[in-house]
């Protein structure tokens, strides 16, 4: 204790078959010790005094204290601390570490697996969204776990030999020189690797040869090894490459990034009075990045509003250099000119384009776009979002853009309307311009916010006046100006697309010109005019290279005067075209693949070339309401994919040949459609308009189904039958009968069938082989199918332990709504909370559950059973908690950790819906051991972690109850099917459970997984809504 006082040492006591409470108070043993201290050292009793007091302060110190438990891990932990105490190699971790706990402890928990499962996690994102202060955290707080450790930072900018020396020095607690060459460095650090247990992390790492120089093969690694990479290359490594789990750390949500964003720049979690709009503003452009929060936050700490609003108005034009240096790398590390131009294409053009539609136009460009966009993805420089559509994080595209602004004199791009309205002016050179967009609409909001035409008056908000009267003056010479009821625009000079004989990409929305078209750019790939003025495309303008063409909300009436001629075109969109009366002659675009012709309401002629489009995939006619009928041509696309006529309220007729149409795939509609050539999923309500008489309706009982359908949707239909050669189509897996009130019988459906559902089938008698298909059936109760079949899988999924938790739920609280789930041998019952009435009180109170009633991140307890004869061989696990959503859902994933043996059992997640008035979600989920699960014995240290994903659920309560059995004798848990549950009475309780179940509640929907042996059952009470979600 004095090295400690005096030379700021560590003590650690360790309390070995003693209490600490003797020690500091000197009963028991020690009171003896002191008696007999006394006498023989009656002359020195200030000694003696000062080793009381010595022992007091120990006792006072946290330290080790082995109690009841087990000598080896109490050994175990002893060392654990002391390593820790003496490495203490720890990284930096920014004090607001906000928003990656989740994150943090899945990561956690991986390491703690001792399996011989992944050895490898790979933390990908774009930079700066702190995957590098994730891998130090967690390092941090593991490091000392492992009998080797190295984190080897910067690994993308450092040599080879020098990274191979420093990891080997690392794990072998000893300075290495002696490594000559890659080669040899390989060698020893396999040998090092293969007999110790180590954590590796390698931050930034680019490409995998110089990470196989590192680490090489997986199996070099010794059991228990684990390696984290931080990458922005997501394609580092192959699906079927070697065993590794893959995390993608997302941008901040805007209430993380807020807080964020606030302690850096106010040292407070809320920003001070005055700056809360500007605060939100540069969230909102930061898009969850946490380093661009933390440095912008950090530059404005302290400012006055005066140079916020400077710097609001700067990160508008100029993104801040320090930011942008960090995102540059992955765009500089880029393997040749190719990759680099196409991702600035996609950042100045295509952000937020349909992926496939940027594909076709890269492709006319440079083929193998589609191959370059996914290296991008893998560069996590491009995402493709749930819409299919090209997205990137708004700080990504702004570096792009600054990138391309830098390196305008090589190769031209305007994607600023500012600066295209001046080149448009013809003022400014464009020999180099590969590509220019402006949006005359866009341009006016951006310059003044507000401009109301009318006849007499023009009334505006004075804000940037002078770039308005700039652009009016400039047209003083030979401009024009056009004046309309919510517009002014100015009419600009054809000139000006003479000196751009090369571009490529050109957006012109809402411009007007005057002049010849005469020198119209004639290698343009794409051409996007929203609010084309022209009612026809005069011939002369030269399109021959154009692959797409989007004229979009203009005025033509009949598109070309004669027969337009553009070979390559693949792309043509005229939709919101309200003026279009006739389509074009078609046989000059042999290319076709994608039309659509979207609610051009005074359409009334197709014409019949469009029977010679043998490429044509896309044709959409949604809302076109004077459309009358279709030519018979249409027949002829055998390549259609997807044909959508919702809205077309005039269609008198389908001409078309569908029967001879053998497809996979096709997109719905609410009007009529037809199968094609590859067609998976059909929704033939479409072909039965409301004004379709029931004796058309007849024929469909003779229509040639496709033989490769998936999924059929005849919804809403009034189908009495359907045809008995419906049970060949041996592919299909879901059919949808809803809402269909006059069918009366099913016949023999496909053995395939996942999915049916007949919900609202008012007159349907009968279903035949009724057990192989998950099920819809609201508003289908006087069914006897449906009940028996509940019934019976209720009682065969089910052993007596878990009827009697249902009959807990059941009889006792009787809830309006809840959910019961089966999931390879684990039952789970969920219950959603309305009113105090329904929930969920008193089981858990017997002396047999433990709970804990304010939970936050884990429970952990000691194992107290009984005898030890009544081995554990399962548990009860009850989870309450609440939610601040509307509705939605989240997965809950549920660890119990036998600190003792060191084993984990991760649980099935239990997926918690929630959805309108629902107070509170409370789950008891059921589970017996397995071979391979952990064993809990008496006295065992365990922890229970419920963790779910998202801020929407909160945890409250969570408890547990062990269940035993008998050694030799199971009393409580028997084999899911029951098949050994011979007890009449108990099989009786079984049926009547299952029948008040029946008797009382709706199945709003049953649905199994065969791959996973996944059942579930959602029961709404008789009476009310039967979906809530």
């Amino acid at each position: 204790m004095e090295r400690k006082r005096n030379a700021n040492c560590i003590v650690l006591p360790v309390f070995y078959d003693v209490d600490p409470s003797q020690v500091g108070r000197q009963t028991g043993s020690f009171f003896a010790a002191f008696v007999e201290h006394e006498k023989s050292f009656n002359k020195e009793m200030e000694r003696v005094n000062g080793w009381r007091i010595v022992l007091k302060e120990v006792a006072d110190l946290a330290g080790m204290v082995l109690g009841d438990g087990y000598e080896a891990p109490f050994v175990q932990s002893i060392v654990e601390k002391v390593l820790m105490n003496l490495d203490q190699k720890m990284f930096h971790v920014p004090p607001h570490f906000i928003g990656r706990d989740p994150l943090v402890q899945d990561i956690n928990s991986w390491l703690q697996d001792g399996s011989h499962g992944a050895a490898i996690a790979l933390l990908y994102g774009i930079g700066g969204v702190g995957k590098t202060v994730i891998a130090k955290s967690v390092y941090n707080q593991n490091y000392y776990k492992f009998e080797g450790k190295s984190f080897l930072s910067n690994f993308r900018s450092k040599d080879i030999v020098c990274l191979q020396r420093q990891l080997l020095s690392d794990i072998l607690k000893k300075t290495v020189d002696e490594i000559n060459d890659e080669d040899e460095g390989i060698l020893k650090i396999k040998d090092a690797l293969c007999c110790r247990r180590t954590l590796i992390v390698l931050d930034d790492v680019d490409q995998r040869d110089r990470f196989n120089k590192i680490v090489g093969m997986q199996n070099w690694l010794c059991k228990g090894s684990k390696i984290i990479i931080t990458t922005r290359n997501k394609g580092l490594f192959s699906a079927n490459d070697i065993e590794w789990v893959r995390c993608k750390v997302q941008p901040l949500d805007i209430e993380k990034s807020f807080e964020l964003f606030s302690w850096n720049a106010f040292g407070q979690a809320d920003p001070v009075d005055g700056f809360v709009e500007d605060s939100w503003r540069i969230v909102r452009h930061c898009n969850g990045l946490p380093l661009a929060l933390r440095v912008i936050g950090s530059s404005l700490s302290g400012k006055e509003r005066e140079i916020w609003e400077s710097a609001l108005q700067q990160l508008k034009v100029i993104p801040n250099f320090e930011v942008q240096k960090v995102l540059r790398i992955s765009y500089d590390f880029l393997d040749g000119d190719y990759p680099k131009n196409l991702f600035l294409d996609i950042a100045c053009f295509f952000n937020g384009m349909d992926v496939d539609d940027a594909v076709r136009i890269l492709d006319g460009l440079d083929k193998g776009a589609r191959f370059g966009i996914d290296n991008l993805i893998d560069r996590c420089l491009v995402e493709i979002n749930n819409d299919k559509r090209l997205w990137m994080h708004q700080l990504v595209r702004d570096m792009g853009r600054e990138i391309a602004r830098q390196e305008a004199p090589k190769c031209q791009r305007i994607w600023h309307h500012g600066d295209a309205f001046t080149v448009l002016k013809g003022t400014t050179d464009a020999e180099k311009l590969c590509g220019l967009t402006i949006d005359m609409h866009a341009l006016m909001e951006d310059h003044y916010a507000e401009v109301v035409c009318t006849d007499s008056m023009v009334f505006r908000k004075r804000r940037r006046l002078n770039f308005f009267q700039q652009w009016l003056s400039n047209f003083s010479n030979g401009g024009k100006l056009q004046t309309g009821q919510t517009s002014l625009f100015p009419i600009l000079s054809t000139d000006a697309f003479r000196k751009m004989p090369d571009v490529k990409f050109l957006q012109l929305n809402y411009t007007n010109f005057h002049g010849s078209f005469e020198h119209f750019p004639k290698n343009l790939i794409w051409l996007c005019w929203h609010g084309l003025s022209w009612s026809y495309i005069p011939n002369h303008v030269c399109l021959e290279m154009l692959v797409v063409l989007d004229l979009s909300r203009s005025c033509l009436v009949d598109a070309w005067k004669g027969k337009p001629f553009l070979p390559k075109l693949k792309i043509l969109d005229l939709r919101h075209s309200r003026d279009l009366i006739r389509t074009p002659d078609f046989s000059g675009l042999p290319a076709l693949e994608k039309l659509i012709l979207e609610d051009c309401i005074r359409l009334v002629q197709i014409h019949e070339s469009i029977g010679d489009l043998q490429r044509l995939l896309i044709l959409n006619l949604r809302n076109c309401t004077s459309l009358m009928e279709l030519p018979e041509e249409m027949s002829r696309l055998n390549a259609l994919q997807e044909l959508v006529l919702d809205g077309c309220s005039n269609l008198n007729s389908l001409n078309m040949e569908l029967e001879h149409h053998q497809g996979r795939k096709l997109l719905q509609s609410d009007g009529i459609v037809a199968s094609t050539s590859f067609i998976s999923s059909l929704p033939l309500k479409l072909f039965f308009p409301s004004r379709f008489s029931t004796r058309k309706m007849l024929r469909f009982t003779s229509f040639l189904l496709p033989r490769f359908l998936e999924s059929l949707d005849l919804s809403g239909t009034p189908i009495r039958f359907l045809p008995e050669s419906i049970k060949d189509l041996g592919l299909l897996r879901a059919l949808y009968l809803r809402n269909c009130k006059m069918l009366q019988a099913l016949p023999e459906l496909p053995f395939l069938l996942d999915l049916l559902d007949v919900s609202f089938c008012y007159s349907l008698q009968g279903i035949a082989n009724s057990n192989s298909w998950t099920s819809e059936g609201d508003g289908c109760d006087h069914l006897v199918e449906f009940q028996d079949r509940i019934k019976q899988e209720l009682i065969q999924k089910l052993d007596s332990q878990m009827f009697t938790i249902m009959e807990t739920v059941i009889a006792q609280i009787q809830p309006s709504r809840f959910k019961i789930s089966f999931l390879d041998g684990t039952f789970n019952v969920v219950v959603y909370v309305f009113d105090e009435d329904e929930m969920l009180r008193g089981f858990h109170e017997e002396d047999k559950w433990l709970i804990q009633n304010e939970f936050v991140d884990n429970f952990s307890f000691k194992v107290s059973s009984s005898p030890p004869a009544h081995r554990i061989c399962g548990f009860n696990l009850f989870i309450s908690c609440v939610t601040s959503a509307y509705r939605g859902f989240s997965n809950v994933h549920i660890e119990i950790r036998n600190n003792t043996s060191g084993r984990s059992l991760l649980c099935q997640s239990v997926v918690i819906q929630y959805g309108r008035g629902v107070r509170e979600i409370q789950s008891l989920l059921h589970t017996k051991l397995g071979g391979n699960d952990p064993t809990f014995d008496n006295g065992d240290d365990v922890s229970i972690s419920v963790r779910p994903r998202g801020p929407a659920i909160q945890i409250r309560t969570v408890g547990v109850q062990w269940l035993h059995e008998e050694e030799g004798k199971d009393e409580v848990i028997n084999a899911h099917n029951s098949s050994d549950d011979d007890d009449d009475a108990a099989h009786v309780a079984k049926v009547q459970i299952a029948s008040h179940i029946v008797r009382n509640y709706n199945c709003a929907f049953h649905g199994k997984r065969r791959a996973r042996n996944y059942t579930f059952w959602s029961f709404a009470k008789k009476g009310l809504e039967p979906a809530l979600f």
